[in-house]
């Protein structure tokens, strides 16, 4: 997919360019950033309400595909920018090349600082507590199936606990932290991918039936295809795929990033959409459609009924490794942006400051950190994605429209990988995400919560110009 670019122009941002950290990031962790990050809570929790959205198999396959799709025009593009700017940030280095706006890389800084990120790494914290409670509730169930049942109180400290445990480990180091990644990204994917063989080698336990009728007919909610429906879909499909630019955020931490953030990209987010696919066949291959719709612990179920309780044990604590992972790694990417935001002078200068011993961005992911912990303390998984749907990808459009921007103002910067398909690729995501952005705001349902974080990220302008004064000295 990589095109060579024999331009040798000087490169606008050296790749080897000291911001006092350490390159302690190889291929293996940046794809297992990405494969890590991706698949940390969506594909165990979104199916049942996807499935109830849309309201048949073939429209809940559908929006798994477009969704994945849609990821890989966006990751495509974030290759090409990061090869050319490998710089610790990520989309927040993008946008402020591509537009040199000072207020609109603010309020992204901004809107990622409050909303966009802590509410991320909560909502996966949140599934993590929730699979938790799974695994109690099978290990102490009597005779007649009855076990400790969690509240959501408990849930929700528990989710807190683990983004400060996650926290601490992230200060201490990044080969840590990368060490942590690729251990419980190879856990989630073999336990999803067993669960995936199993259900694909035990198929007589399921029934093809489940798929009948594939579009229409089946829903709780509508069947056949509506706008506002797919849209609503959507919301909890795009949150499943988040993570396709995360290596881009630690560029400046990653060996040789020119070539092994692009291989990242591509190569994770293809594997993903895969096994993303895979599971949901499964799932519905397993559990009639009706069940898919409302289940609570989606991957629980269908390994309860092809091994028993014991497979329902296995496949729970498969699913708290992989967001225990996931947790882990946002943790690792979003204190990246705000300590290249603070490098800028844009945000408090506390975040800039690298541990002198360990060589982190320690300042940024404690904020980060705490505010994400006190995030977690709401226990409603999809209130808590609804509030920063809207805002996430209102920028994730600026990033992708950087494409572009920027092949016009720096047409002789070096490029080691350009988008394939342009301009169709970033132009096809900026047309759908849009339409997305629109459902959003039309849909009774998330209109009220996007309102929400469009009030968090309005609250940023007059701090932007509290900074904006700080800097010139008045």
């Amino acid at each position: 997919m990589a095109e060579t670019d024999s331009n040798t122009a000087a490169d606008p941002v050296a790749d080897t360019e000291d911001e006092g950290l350490v390159r302690g990031l190889g291929p293996l962790e940046a794809t297992t950033i990405i494969v890590g990050g991706v698949i940390g809570s969506g594909i165990f929790q979104a199916p049942s309400a996807i499935a109830s959205n849309v309201g048949s198999p073939g429209m809940s396959l559908l929006v798994w595909l477009v969704c994945g799709l849609l990821a890989l025009c966006g990751g495509l593009c974030i290759a090409e920018l990061g090869a050319m700017l490998p710089r610790t940030g990520g989309q927040y280095v993008y946008v402020r090349e591509a537009y040199r706006r000072r207020w609109v890389t603010f309020i992204y800084g901004w809107s990622a600082f409050w909303l966009v990120w802590p509410v991320s790494i909560a909502a996966v914290a949140n599934v993590f507590a929730n699979y938790l409670a799974s695994v109690v509730n099978i290990l102490t169930a009597d005779a007649g199936g009855q076990g400790i049942v969690l509240s959501d109180g408990a849930q929700a400290v528990i989710a807190s606990a683990c983004v400060l445990i996650l926290m601490m480990i992230n200060v201490v180091g990044v080969r840590w932290s990368g060490r942590v990644t690729n251990l419980f990204t190879f856990i989630k994917v073999a336990a999803l991918g067993g669960l995936i063989l199993l259900g694909l080698f035990m198929a007589e336990k399921g029934s093809m039936e489940h798929f009948s009728p594939l579009f229409g007919g089946g829903g709780t909610s509508v069947g056949g295809f509506a706008l506002g429906a797919f849209g609503a879909a959507m919301v909890t499909g795009l949150f499943s795929y988040e993570g396709w630019t995360f290596s881009s955020y630690v560029a400046g931490e990653m060996r040789d990033p020119r070539r092994n953030l692009p291989l990242s990209i591509i190569v994770g987010i293809l594997f993903v959409i895969a096994i993303y696919l895979a599971a949901n066949f499964v799932y519905m291959l397993v559990l009639p459609f009706e069940q898919v719709q409302t289940s609570q612990w989606i991957a629980a179920d269908v390994m309860k009924v092809l091994l028993g309780d014991g497979g329902a044990l296995f496949i729970s604590i498969g699913v708290m490794c992989s967001t225990f992972g996931g947790v882990n790694v946002h943790m690792l990417v979003a204190p990246r942006l705000f300590f290249a935001q603070s490098r800028d002078g844009l945000f408090f200068k506390g975040l800039s400051r690298a541990h002198p011993r360990f060589r982190t961005p320690a300042a940024s992911i404690l904020a980060q950190g705490i505010l994400a912990a006190l995030f977690a303390l709401t226990p409603r998984f999809e209130d808590i994605i609804s509030y920063g749907s809207f805002t996430s990808y209102a920028f994730s459009i600026l990033a992708i429209a950087a494409v572009i921007v920027l092949r016009y103002s720096r047409p002789d910067a070096k490029r080691p990988y350009r988008t394939w398909g342009y301009p169709i690729t970033p132009l096809l995501f900026l047309a759908v995400i849009t339409g997305y952005l629109v459902s959003l705001l039309t849909n009774v349902d998330f209109i009220y919560n996007t309102l929400i974080g469009l009030a968090i990220v309005a609250a940023g302008f007059p701090f932007y110009f509290y900074w904006e004064k700080k800097n010139k000295g008045i």
